[in-house]
């Protein structure tokens, strides 16, 4: 829908929806999302205005109704037997959220921590889950500040933004490579999350949230005790990342570099160039900067910079990229297959604490896994690989018969699909960008 098509009148009707409580057959934050596209984003003063309203949005009953089904209703509401009656919600606890969240009395109390046993090695590594409410607070706010933020990212920024995926990296990368970007920078940012500076941070979303009243809830949500650093296992956290990489790294790579091109997928941050000085001087600058807005690059120039036409190999974003006979070879990297151990690993410590974990969610993991890594398999591989992830999930006695052969190929079957639509949204995004046509010449399935 156009803008000239939405009015003052309809502007105000939208709102009530996710203000107010005007029907139970009205999705509120499908009208929240129409109105910000059509609305607020189409001139500063409405996107001033709107931010003033933000607070009560992440207030609003409904609002966070939607919340509770995104996390899960069962994981939420498992403890009342009314969980499964369809629309039931806990209104009165909802009401009283919203309460506390408008007269400034809100706390997100305290992070539990538990320590995970690291899969295959020794040590732990430590999680920290914030308190029910806190996650329905967070996951609403995230629902609102998505489309109001999103669309001003940089367009190569593919992590944990609405219809972008490790898959449009890959094609990022291949359709740079053949336009002969064969040198590659491939690092990442040690412990983003814990060092991004706060201070700072907050001071980008106040500018870019035109000193809404919603900032001193993010404060409180973002823990008040922390100086530096953000929780990782809050749903705001991920945007607030995006913020503030944006805001500092990205659109500045991209004033002061402009022989080069950034791809970035959270904290992993790609540059391709065309030669290996310049590789280098990118490698220098690119540690420089991040040092300088407050946070470190874990990899040294020995590892991070790489001639893939000279026989280099890369690991990035959970695949490993290789260029033969002129094209780029992809496979999933032994690094995925830890992160799908970790997974199940949290999944067994839920099981072992007495939470419910169903035999549906168990075969979820593996689903959303090939999905994503998709374009690192062949159709004949999808089988063994689907016996691999069953074998593993056994191996923490978990029960994942559920992803069955045939699961596995629809997995497969729509991860590539998701490929089909990156080669048609990267061909947009990319400076010269080549066809569709052309990024699906590049495009090869991965050596056995």
């Amino acid at each position: 829908m156009s803008y000239q098509s939405i009015s003052p009148l309809r502007h105000r009707y939208r709102q009530r929806d996710y203000l107010g409580n005007r029907s139970a057959d009205v999705d509120p934050l499908e009208s929240y999302r129409d109105d910000v596209e059509n609305w607020a984003r189409t001139t500063s003063k409405w996107k001033h205005e709107h931010c003033q309203s933000l607070l009560n949005a992440v207030a609003n009953p409904r609002m966070l109704s939607i919340a509770i089904d995104d996390i899960g209703r069962r994981e939420i509401l498992d403890d009342d037997l009314r969980a499964s009656t369809p629309n039931w919600y806990p209104w009165e606890w909802l009401r009283d959220i919203k309460k506390r969240v408008l007269d400034g009395s809100y706390r997100c109390g305290k992070y539990t921590k538990y320590k995970i046993p690291k899969p295959g090695k020794t040590g732990f590594r430590t999680i920290e889950v914030p308190l029910d409410e806190t996650r329905i607070v967070a996951r609403n706010l995230s629902n609102l500040l998505t489309p109001l933020l999103d669309p001003d990212f940089y367009d190569l920024s593919m992590g944990f933004r609405p219809k972008r995926s490790p898959a449009h990296c890959v094609v990022a990368a291949k359709s740079l490579i053949k336009q002969g970007m064969h040198h590659m920078v491939a690092c990442d940012i040690r412990d983003a999350f814990g060092t991004v500076p706060k201070k700072r941070l907050l001071q980008v979303l106040r500018s870019r949230l035109h000193q809404s009243p919603v900032m001193n809830l993010i404060e409180e949500l973002l823990d008040r005790t922390r100086e530096t650093g953000i929780p990782q296992g809050l749903s705001i956290s991920p945007i607030c990342l995006n913020v503030y990489l944006d805001h500092l790294l990205d659109h500045w790579w991209g004033s002061n570099f402009p022989g080069t091109v950034l791809v970035r997928y959270a904290d992993d941050l790609a540059v391709f160039c065309d030669t290996h000085e310049s590789a280098v001087d990118c490698y220098a600058a690119l540690r420089e900067r991040i040092e300088k807005i407050g946070m470190k690059i874990k990899e040294s120039q020995d590892e991070a910079v790489h001639d893939l036409s000279s026989g280099d190999h890369v690991n990035w974003i959970g695949f490993n990229m290789r260029l033969t006979n002129g094209k780029m070879r992809v496979q999933v990297s032994e690094s995925s297959w830890c992160k799908l151990e970790d997974g199940l690993s949290e999944w067994k410590y839920k099981s072992d604490k007495g939470e419910s974990v169903t035999d549906f969610d168990l075969a979820s993991i593996g689903f959303q896994w090939l999905t994503q890594k998709a374009l690192g398999f062949r159709e004949a591989q999808v089988s063994a690989v689907a016996e691999q992830i069953r074998q593993l999930a056994d191996g923490y006695g978990l029960n994942m018969s559920l992803f069955t052969d045939e699961e596995a190929q629809i997995a497969w079957q729509a991860g590539r699909k998701v490929a089909e639509r990156a080669q048609d949204d990267v061909s947009q995004w990319l400076p010269q960008a080549l066809t569709p046509e052309q990024i699906s010449a590049v495009m090869s399935p991965p050596s056995d």
